[in-house]
């Protein structure tokens, strides 16, 4: 593979890496949306990671910071948050697709980027698909009877001085430095509505830092009963893999995750 600096979008004010295969045409592309504060590597470098494996199976990548993040300069445009966000995230689709002849654009990112993915994937029809790494998850009768089971083997194990958590970084009580407002149904079900219609898809990653929203692959169809998922909606669940892949290993774990998924798309 091979990686180029790039400034794009208003004023050239946006800083990304683009990160081709080294070989042959690229067919498809992704664009890896900031994670909240964070600059275009991604957390513990996980963005730069999987941009330099996609590019192995024929994926370009584009990761770039979003307005007054990392290298991108801040915005003067007047508009709302959410409004720059998606404007900013248009601008970077066009920036592939005017450098390549691509098949499909996918948007991806973790957390507040895998929902604001979503929410320009919903308004803009070049998008093909999206990767959403704890997005939004939503609390079920299910989620309920797991929890207070999980709870109840956890404080038994811990009576019994045998319990040992797998990571510290995992554990639902841990404090929180950000309260990060997730997207609410109404939203998300709307946005996802449209995907399908067009016949885009959709693939979720649960990590253990949503188990106090999420906790069984099942919750998915629970939250979208009136939706024709047809396939397109698919999830990979792993409860012992912490939020932002502090550890190597699991980083790989994730990234392999993502890269078969976006195979099968082709």
């Amino acid at each position: 593979m091979s990686e180029l600096a790039v400034q794009f979008g208003p004023e050239r004010g946006l800083a990304g890496i683009v990160t081709e295969p080294l070989h042959g045409r690229a067919h498809s592309a992704l664009v890896l949306v900031s994670a909240g504060l964070l600059p275009k590597s991604g957390p513990f470098r996980l963005y730069a990671e999987l941009a330099r494996r996609v590019a192995g199976d024929g994926v370009v990548s584009l990761r770039f910071d979003l307005s007054g993040l990392g290298d991108s300069a801040p915005s003067h445009s007047g508009l709302s948050l959410s409004a720059r966000t998606e404007h900013e995230i248009r601008a970077a689709i066009e920036l592939v697709l005017e450098r390549y002849r691509l098949e499909s654009v996918v948007l991806g990112g973790l957390c507040s980027g895998a929902e604001d993915s979503l929410r320009s994937a919903a308004a803009d029809t070049r998008v093909n698909g999206v990767v959403l790494i704890d997005p939004f998850a939503y609390r079920t009768i299910g989620w309920f009877a797991r929890h207070c089971l999980h709870r109840g083997a956890r404080r038994a194990l811990r009576a019994l001085g045998a319990y040992e958590p797998l990571k510290a970084a995992s554990e639902p009580d841990r404090p929180r430095a950000v309260s990060y407002p997730y997207m609410e149904r109404t939203e998300a079900e709307p946005a996802l509505r449209k995907l399908l219609a067009r016949g885009a898809r959709a693939h979720f990653v649960y990590t253990a830092g949503a188990r106090e929203r999420f906790n069984h692959p099942r919750q998915l169809r629970a939250w979208f009963p009136e939706l024709d998922l047809a396939g397109r909606l698919t999830l990979d669940h792993f409860p012992r893999l912490d939020h932002t892949q502090v550890l190597a290993e699991d980083r790989r774990v994730l990234i392999e995750a993502v890269a078969r998924r976006l195979r099968s798309w082709g």
